[in-house]
């Protein structure tokens, strides 16, 4: 039984009940349409405000991107400008080494050393119309060699170094943006690797002394094998010297299982003659007669190999002659240096060179050596 004591309800009326049902599908209604209305203008105001000015840049990109790559077509040089040397095998063979660069997207060239695939091989990527899209890089596994490369490329095209033609090394640049031939150290591309991973800057890849095998050749032509199916316009050439070119071929195999097309170019060979120096000299025997042996340093060895050679007819008129020394690091270049420089030879002059030192140093490799004099330049090593 309900209790008496307790209010009795209000019976509901229609009315009452219209209104509530009105008012909650009014609100519900006004909820809705609220957020209807506000999804609606969010998107139309991001669409017309976000597309407009993203069409505009890219336009303005794709504007200047076609502006750059006509600026660099000019700039190319005309096929009769480029003059290759008809001493070096690489010449003979340009026709075969251009038709497969164009035809294919990986090739290896292999030559020894003195057959002119470093200085040429930009040379006929110029010719074919490479480094407009993008610039010509060119690895070099040492400083020296990527600053010396480009200085005599860029003698031989007849263009300032720098314009053209420039290099990077650690701590120098002298690239720019419409520069289409650029000489680096292969740790300069593996830098390079870690903000741009397509390689959008560059059309054109020159891996070179890739039979070298070092760290950084090697993670670069791992990394180039992945990325070639995604690149399909990159060029990639790789030089080496005659050992195991085919295993190259191999890894850059296309997708059908194909080797990439090999090409061999015979360097210029000329007359060696070797001799042996061991660093001992005969001591005085034993009292039974037997011959003994005394030891001798590095330093002292290459100043007697020097004296030989001083001494000894060169068939040059009397015209001194250079003198390369091979030591096995910065602090026994330097001991051979003091002890050089302190023998009475007429004229000496020697030219210390390593791989840390600085430009000037590094490119003195080929001083003015005065009449009847000679130089000795202590270098670093290469590897045993």
């Amino acid at each position: 039984m309900p209790d008496p004591t307790s209010p009795s309800p209000r019976p509901a009326r229609d009315g009452d009940d219209r209104k509530a049902r009105g008012g909650g599908g009014a609100r519900e209604g006004d909820r809705s349409h609220g957020r209807g209305r506000g999804r609606g203008r969010g998107r139309s105001h991001g669409r017309g405000s976000g597309q407009g000015p993203g069409r505009e840049r890219g336009a303005e990109r794709h504007t200047r991107r076609q502006e750059a790559v006509a600026a660099r077509r000019a700039a190319l040089p005309a096929p009769e400008a480029l003059h290759y040397p008809p001493e070096l095998p690489v010449s003979e063979r340009r026709d075969e080494i251009k038709a497969l660069i164009r035809d294919h997207q990986v090739v290896i060239v292999a030559g020894e050393t003195g057959s002119g695939k470093t200085t040429q091989l930009p040379k006929i990527c110029l010719e074919l119309g490479r480094g407009v899209e993008g610039m010509i890089g060119h690895t070099q596994p040492r400083r020296i060699a990527a600053r010396s490369v480009a200085e005599r490329v860029s003698e031989e095209l007849g263009t300032e170094l720098g314009t053209l033609v420039g290099y990077q090394v650690r701590f120098t640049d002298t690239s720019r943006q419409d520069t289409l031939l650029k000489v680096m150290t292969d740790g300069i591309l593996l830098a390079e690797l870690q903000r741009d991973r397509m390689l959008s800057r560059y059309d054109t890849l020159i891996i070179d002394e890739a039979h070298e095998r070092s760290l950084n050749i090697d993670f670069i032509l791992g990394y180039l094998r992945q990325l070639l199916p995604r690149r399909p316009d990159l060029k990639v050439v790789i030089t080496s010297a005659t050992i195991d070119v085919h295993r190259f071929a191999a890894h850059f195999a296309d997708a059908d299982g194909r080797p990439a097309p090999v090409i061999e170019v015979s360097g210029r060979t000329y007359p060696v003659e070797v001799r042996y120096r061991p660093l001992q000299r005969e001591g005085p025997p034993t009292k039974q007669g037997e011959a003994t042996f005394v030891e001798v340093d590095q330093v002292t060895g290459i100043c007697e190999a020097v004296e030989e050679l001083w001494t000894e007819g060169s068939g040059r008129d009397g015209a001194g002659e250079d003198i390369l020394v091979f030591c096995s690091g910065e602090r026994e270049i330097r001991d051979a240096t003091d002890a050089w420089r302190v023998c009475s030879f007429p004229a000496p002059r020697c030219c210390p060179s390593t791989g840390g030192s600085p430009p000037p140093s590094s490119t003195a490799s080929s001083p003015a050596i005065p009449a009847g004099g000679s130089s000795c330049r202590p270098t670093w090593p290469r590897p045993r």
